[in-house]
């Protein structure tokens, strides 16, 4: 199954976009979660406080499907 990430900031770095400068299509394997897919890529789970699908906040264990469009968001910094 194919599914596009989108991330920003110090997270997009990580992600290696490869769509645009925000996008990155992955080929992953049915019934693997969001963390697992991460892992998959070389991305560390860690570094994503949570992931937006379709507006909606999705944990790490969201099990994305086919043609999923998700966007990443690193924890909340400051200082």
């Amino acid at each position: 199954m194919l599914i596009t990430l989108r991330a920003g900031g110090l997270l997009r770095e990580k992600l290696k976009p490869d769509l645009d400068a925000y996008s990155r299509r992955v080929e992953a394997e049915a019934g693997r979660t969001l963390a697992e897919i991460l892992t998959a890529i070389g991305l560390d789970p860690s570094l994503v406080a949570f992931a937006v699908k379709d507006g909606k906040m999705q944990r790490l264990s969201y099990v994305p499907s086919d043609g999923d469009v998700i966007t990443l968001q690193p924890p909340v910094s400051g200082g």
